[in-house]
């Protein structure tokens, strides 16, 4: 379709965006006890805190197209441990009873802007005129 070849790259831009700010949204929640974050914030060193402040900044780095690649390899492998230590060891293999579609969901995201990069409206080319990762 012609509407697809012509603004590919910008939806695929639009989705880097959104992604990183969904997940943005996730590493905010915990690290500041925003939005119904149970228990209020995560206390400094724990286990969630170090989630939280890697969705923060895996989300940053996709919201503003610094190194993409390198976030999102470790959005997939941080969205992995999430499934098996928080979804799959307490209610089992299947997401739609373990409540782990959100985690597989960003991990499949990731693993697409693993592949494609920042794409246009990157701060890292704006900077440096090329992905540097």
């Amino acid at each position: 379709m012609k509407f697809f070849k012509k603004h590919g790259d910008n939806l695929y831009v639009l989705f880097r965006i959104g992604i990183g700010a969904l997940f943005l949204m996730y590493g905010v929640q915990k690290l500041f006890g925003l939005w119904g974050m149970p228990g209020g914030a995560a206390a400094f060193g724990t286990l969630v805190w170090f989630a939280g402040a890697g969705e923060f900044l895996i989300g940053l780095a996709l919201v503003s197209g610094v190194l993409t690649r390198l976030a999102s390899f470790f959005g997939v492998i941080e969205m992995i441990v999430a499934y098996i230590m928080g979804h799959a060891l307490v209610g089992g293999w299947n997401p739609a009873v373990n409540q782990g579609a959100p985690a597989l969901l960003f991990m499949f995201a990731f693993l697409a802007t693993l592949a494609y990069g920042a794409k246009k409206a990157s701060l890292e080319k704006i900077l440096f005129k090329k992905e540097v990762f």
